[in-house]
C-alpha cells in the first residue's frame, strides 16, 4: 500500500496463511529435478562457491515455491523483468510436466509479459548493474519504506547516461 497499491482494487493477504502455497510447492517439488534447480542463474550467483555445494536447500528450492505462488492463482500472463524470465520459464516447465505426469490440464501454463522500458531497473549508483535489495549500498536502490525526501535525494544522486 505504501507504493500505491489500492486495497479497494487489490486483494492483500499473508502468504503463509494460505496452506495451498506450501502444499503445491511440495507437489511441484516431487517432479522437479535437482539439475533443473542448479541451472537457475540466481542460485549460481548466490551460492558462495558458484556450484551450490555450500548453499541451503531453501535457496535451491525457492524457484519451486515461486512457481507454486504463480500457478496457484491460474494466471494467464505474469509480468516479469529480465531477471525473472528464467523463473517463469521454470514455472511453465513445471506446469507442463505436472499436467503430463498426471494426465491433466489442471495447471495453466502462463505467458510472460515483459515491458521493455522497465524490464531491467538499474542501480542508482552504478548504471551498469541492476537494482538489487541485496546490494550493500543503501543508496543504490529505492526501498519500500524510504521516506519521500530520501527517495528524491537518491534519485538526484543517481548515475545517468549523459546522452
Amino acid at each position: 500500500m505504501a507504493c500505491g497499491v489500492d486495497p479497494n482494487k487489490t486483494t492483500l493477504f499473508v502468504q503463509s496463511s494460505v496452506p495451498a502455497h506450501a502444499q503445491l510447492a511440495r507437489l511441484l517439488g516431487s517432479i522437479t529435478t535437482v539439475g533443473m534447480l542448479r541451472r537457475m542463474i540466481q542460485f549460481k550467483e548466490k551460492s558462495k562457491d558458484g556450484e551450490g555445494e555450500s548453499a541451503s536447500l531453501t535457496l535451491l528450492d525457492y524457484p519451486v515455491l515461486m512457481a507454486a505462488d504463480i500457478l496457484l492463482y491460474d494466471a494467464d500472463v505474469v509480468p516479469v523483468g529480465d531477471d525473472q524470465r528464467q523463473h517463469l520459464q521454470l514455472t511453465r516447465d513445471l506446469a507442463e510436466r505436472f499436467n503430463q505426469t498426471y494426465n491433466t490440464n489442471v495447471l495453466r501454463v502462463p505467458e510472460p509479459l515483459v515491458v521493455a522500458e522497465v524490464a531491467r531497473i538499474m542501480s542508482l549508483t552504478d548504471g551498469t548493474r541492476k537494482m538489487s535489495k541485496s546490494d550493500s549500498n543503501d543508496g543504490s536502490r529505492i526501498n519500500l519504506l524510504d521516506r519521500p525526501e530520501l527517495i528524491v535525494r537518491k534519485i538526484k544522486r543517481a548515475k545517468t547516461d549523459s546522452n
